[in-house]
Parts: structure tokens; C-alpha cells; sequence
């Protein structure tokens, strides 16, 4: 009876080990959405290396479905459980063995994680991937985007991505997607460890509109035909800001002296009740 018995369970768990061609993760950390999934040689363990995570509640299942899930009640290593496994924040090597029900988080040296924007400013196809100094903070300036939608994803795939209400706070796992007000060029910066994020005016943007054509400058002075009141912030060649003014009135009959040193590359960036213009001017 009991080698009867072994036998059925030999063959139970070896035609579930030859069918498990598809195991993967989710947690709080990505909204209980789309499995990360893993890889396997064996079709018994399945790994997923380098892969950063935040403190979060985590699940394995396999085929992205929930007939066969497991949980864990110890870390980083342990053995199935239906609980929740109570992972820590940090970057791991990911195994679990579906014949063992043996687990692990390995703590691995931080990596890039390939974050990026995407949404109608490219046709929500072909990633903007960020720079990233600490693998944790992700940056990029002087980003053109066009009034629309983006979210924030990771590895180019939808089983990590964040939305959020407006152009900076705190991002949410499979969010709505985060509205881009204008067509200008934008600094963007998102943190994987507090999901912190900001789109912002870049401050050398470039908004094309009604006074476009309407300013100029000659020997140091700033001249325009339009009667209204513009701030005017000037910048070096380093992107660094040297001049501000505000609430300067322009018109067809009146100059502003900008103070500026002669012989030198500036960037002057004009903004009114029109809209923004940037142009570049050796004085």
C-alpha cells in the first residue's frame, strides 16, 4: 500500500514538474498585477537575478494564475506556506524549487533596473530609459514630451509600471496613467525604493506659441512688440542660472538692459501670459 501510495504521488509531482513551465512572482509591490516572471533550465528551479524589491508582501504561482500560488512565513529563505512572504526591501537573486517548496532571496550587490516613461509622447512603443546613479534614483532632463499620458515602467514590461493623479508625489503599482498638461520638454525623476516621482518644466524648455518671433536682443537689450509683462530667467552655457527677472514690461517703444557680460553664449528663457519662449544669444 504505502509503495502504492509513493508511486502516486512520484508521478502527481512529476507530471506537475514537467507542466510547470511558467512560475512567477507579485506582491504589494506591483498591485497584485502581472506576474515577474522567471526563468528556468530544469523546469524545477526557477530564478530571477539582480532584481530589486521594496518591503513587500510576495506570492509565487504558477501560469500567472491563482490554482497554484504559494507564500512563505520566513525570509529570505523558507519553505511554501499560504501566508504572504514578509520580503525586505533590497536587491536579490530570486530561486525557488517547485520540487523541494525551498525558496530564497539572495542579497546581491544594487543594479540597474531599467526604468522608463512611456505613453502617447512616443506612440506608447520604444521606452525612454533613465540614468541612474545608485540604482535607486532615476533622472533625465531636457525630455520632449507632448500633452498626453505617460506611467513609469521597469524592463519594458507591464508587470511593473506606475501611474499617479499629477506631475509629482508618490506613484501607485498599475495606477491611471499620469497626464502630461503641454507639449514641452520636461526633467524627469522617479525612486523605486519610495516610488517618489516628479515631471517638471525643464527649465531650458522650448514651447513653441503666438510671440515666438516676437523678441529679440541687441547690444544687451531685450526688445519685443507684444504689451504684456514676461519673467525673464537668463542661463550660461552649463545650464546654470545667472539672471532673474520679473514682471518686465517689453514693448515696441521700450528696451530692458539684461546686464549681461559681453562675448558670451546665453540661454534667455522668456515666460508670460502667452506661453514660454527659450532661445540662445551671443551678447
Amino acid at each position: 500500500m504505502k509503495t502504492k501510495l509513493l508511486f502516486i504521488l512520484t508521478l502527481l509531482l512529476s507530471s506537475f514538474i514537467v507542466n510547470a513551465q511558467d512560475i512567477g512572482f507579485l506582491g504589494d509591490f506591483n498591485g497584485w498585477g502581472d506576474d515577474v516572471n522567471m526563468t528556468t533550465t530544469d523546469n524545477i528551479t526557477f530564478t530571477l537575478n539582480n532584481y530589486y524589491l521594496p518591503a513587500t508582501g510576495l506570492k509565487f504561482r504558477q501560469d500567472d494564475d491563482w490554482a497554484n500560488n504559494w507564500g512563505g512565513d520566513t525570509f529570505p529563505a523558507g519553505t511554501w506556506s499560504s501566508n504572504n512572504i514578509p520580503v525586505v526591501a533590497g536587491f536579490y537573486d530570486i530561486s525557488i524549487n517547485i520540487a523541494t517548496t525551498e525558496y530564497s532571496f539572495t542579497a546581491v550587490t544594487p543594479t540597474d533596473q531599467n526604468v522608463s516613461v512611456i505613453g502617447d509622447f512616443n506612440a506608447w512603443a520604444g521606452d525612454f530609459v533613465l540614468s541612474t546613479t545608485d540604482n535607486i534614483t532615476y533622472t533625465a532632463t531636457d525630455v520632449t514630451l507632448t500633452a498626453g499620458e505617460l506611467k513609469f515602467r521597469r524592463n519594458a514590461g507591464w508587470s511593473l509600471n506606475y501611474g499617479g493623479t499629477s506631475l509629482t508625489g508618490t506613484a501607485t503599482p498599475n495606477s491611471t496613467n499620469i497626464t502630461i498638461p503641454s507639449n514641452t520638454d520636461y526633467d524627469i525623476s522617479f525612486n523605486i525604493e519610495t516610488l517618489a516621482y516628479s515631471i517638471t518644466e525643464s527649465s531650458l524648455s522650448i514651447e513653441e506659441f503666438d510671440f515666438n518671433n516676437s523678441y529679440k536682443v541687441i547690444n544687451g537689450h531685450l526688445y519685443g512688440n507684444l504689451n504684456e509683462q514676461v519673467n525673464i530667467n537668463i542661463y550660461n552655457v552649463s545650464g546654470q542660472l545667472v539672471k532673474t527677472y520679473n514682471n518686465i514690461n517689453v514693448n515696441a517703444n521700450a528696451s530692458f538692459n539684461l546686464e549681461l557680460k559681453a562675448n558670451q553664449l546665453y540661454l534667455i528663457r522668456l515666460q508670460s501670459p502667452s506661453g514660454i519662449k527659450t532661445f540662445k544669444t551671443i551678447l
